[in-house]
């Protein structure tokens, strides 16, 4: 079967490879792949940053955010059955088998010895068939199968926005305002989901007004701002709350002055700009007078692909047309290494496994 492999750390590494296909196990499934989404994770192993394959295999299949159907299952599985429709999570529990992995929490594992697929220690999804634990899969409805390759992002997306609202237990927070930085994949599924919640919200990123990115911001009545044309300091109001998802270390500082009081800001890009901040007093001083609060979310758990499935069911009602927007191209495993050869206009490219 055909399968998108890399050979960590070698850079540019990234083909199509004809691999045996999986069986799955007690406890499994085998899923026949539908679509995978490529993104800054993917991209990131490819170019050597990380990334690790499973003991004993001298590479790595990629694909950490797909869709499939349930083609055979392994003795003991109940939650599945075969044909359906289903999303498999990311991480499995850390090998201590830890508290919070104990209780279905893997994406807050305190030990760090976790793995996930496609990225470190397991297999991806990229593949004609792939296996998963049937635990760890989500079923979703036939009527959101094609918005169903995004539902890991948006899983991402659920839980920062969920623990924003746990954290701000901590007050009684009014709010309304949001600020969402970055307008690739995460900014857009963010200003998406915080929309459907009745934020005000302006999307800020470095992509022209005219852009298929910022036509997606009004689309579902959010603001644009085109960070090159105006800068954070142009900007005369502040917010209850920021999302940062752009990646980029100096816009990542300039957010921690864009708060109202008791505002909150959640990092979901990881940063790899070397930035110099003349004086960091300033700003925690600025945090700490302003009972401001800022933290970092990464992963997810199953939980949170649930709340994704609701959103993208509620998204499709109130805005049909916006989700196949974020699709900027469909490749078939043959041109996989086009996925690769990412363009500053794209959002997300997607390999279909179905298609010829």
């Amino acid at each position: 079967m055909r399968a998108v492999v890399v050979t960590p750390p070698e850079r540019n590494s990234v083909q199509l490879m004809e691999i045996h296909e999986p069986k799955p196990k007690e406890n499994e499934a085998l899923l026949k792949i539908l679509k995978v989404g490529i993104d800054a994770t993917d991209r990131e192993i490819n170019d050597g940053y990380y990334g690790q394959p499973p003991e004993g295999s001298p590479y790595l299949v990629l694909g950490h955010e797909a869709v499939g159907i349930v083609e055979e299952i392994g003795g003991n599985v109940k939650n599945v059955s075969v044909g359906d429709i289903v999303v498999p999570t990311v991480r499995r529990p850390c090998i201590e088998n830890c508290v919070n992995c104990r209780m279905g929490e893997v994406d807050m594992c305190t030990t760090g010895t976790f793995s996930e697929h496609g990225i470190l220690k397991l297999h991806g999804f990229a593949s004609d068939y792939a296996v998963s634990d049937a635990d760890y899969l989500v079923k979703v409805p036939e009527e959101i199968k094609e918005e169903a390759v995004f539902l890991e992002p948006l899983s991402i997306v659920e839980k920062g926005i969920s623990q924003i609202f746990k954290i701000q237990e901590r007050l009684i927070w009014e709010r309304e305002d949001a600020l969402v930085v970055g307008a690739g994949p995460l900014g857009l599924l963010a200003t998406i989901v915080l929309r459907l919640r009745g934020f005000n919200v302006l999307n800020m990123s470095r992509n022209r007004v005219e852009s298929v990115k910022a036509q997606i911001v009004g689309d579902v009545g959010g603001e644009y701002l085109d960070e090159r044309v105006n800068s954070f300091i142009t900007i005369d109001k502040k917010f209850d709350m920021v999302i940062e998802a752009s990646g980029a270390a100096s816009a990542a500082l300039e957010t921690c002055g864009m708060t109202k009081q008791n505002g909150i800001i959640c990092f979901l890009g990881l940063y790899r700009e070397i930035q110099e901040c003349e004086d960091f007093g300033k700003v925690f001083s600025n945090m700490t007078l302003g009972n401001r609060v800022a933290f970092g979310s990464v992963s997810s758990n199953k939980k949170h692909f649930e709340m994704g499935i609701k959103d993208l069911l509620e998204i499709k009602k109130k805005y049909p047309k916006v989700m196949a927007k974020l699709v900027s191209r469909e490749l078939t495993p043959e041109k996989v290494t086009l996925a690769f050869k990412s363009d500053f206009e794209e959002i997300k490219t997607i390999i279909n496994f179905q298609k010829k």
